[in-house]
């Protein structure tokens, strides 16, 4: 899917949020400045989160709540394979995870979690292309 603007992006999170349950982890790639952190807070905001939500990259994870559904939003990008990255599963699991830079956490997904993986790729300034398997 191409998005020409930021306003599109909610074409994206329109698409995602039927996927938006527990056990269910979307893995989100895409260089530096691609959006990732943009589409998690336009998705999180349609799933109704009230709160502010910011890039959890110095603290790692930041935790929401609606009705029932735990939302955990991690940003690995500080963290590498060979860290205890799965002392995280504890907490990622009955929760939908939203997970920026996932390869840096040594975690087998496909063994826990439906798996959504959104690759984001710049094609200009403005434009994005948003590449998504497992829905």
């Amino acid at each position: 899917m191409i998005i020409n603007s930021l306003e599109e992006i909610n074409k994206v999170v329109n698409l995602m949020v039927p996927y938006c349950k527990k056990n269910v982890a979307i893995l989100l790639s895409g260089d530096l400045g691609a959006g990732k952190t943009t589409f998690t807070k336009r998705l999180l905001k349609k799933l109704g989160v009230n709160e502010v939500v910011n890039s959890p990259t110095f603290v790692i994870m930041n935790q929401y709540k609606v009705n029932n559904l735990n939302i955990n939003h991690v940003d690995a990008y500080r963290l590498n394979e060979n860290e205890e990255s799965d002392m995280y599963l504890e907490q990622f699991y009955n929760a939908l995870n939203i997970i920026e830079w996932s390869d840096n956490l040594n975690i087998k997904y496909e063994q826990y979690f439906k798996i959504i993986k959104i690759s984001i790729k710049i094609v200009n300034e403005n434009v994005r292309k948003f590449v998504i398997e497992g829905v």
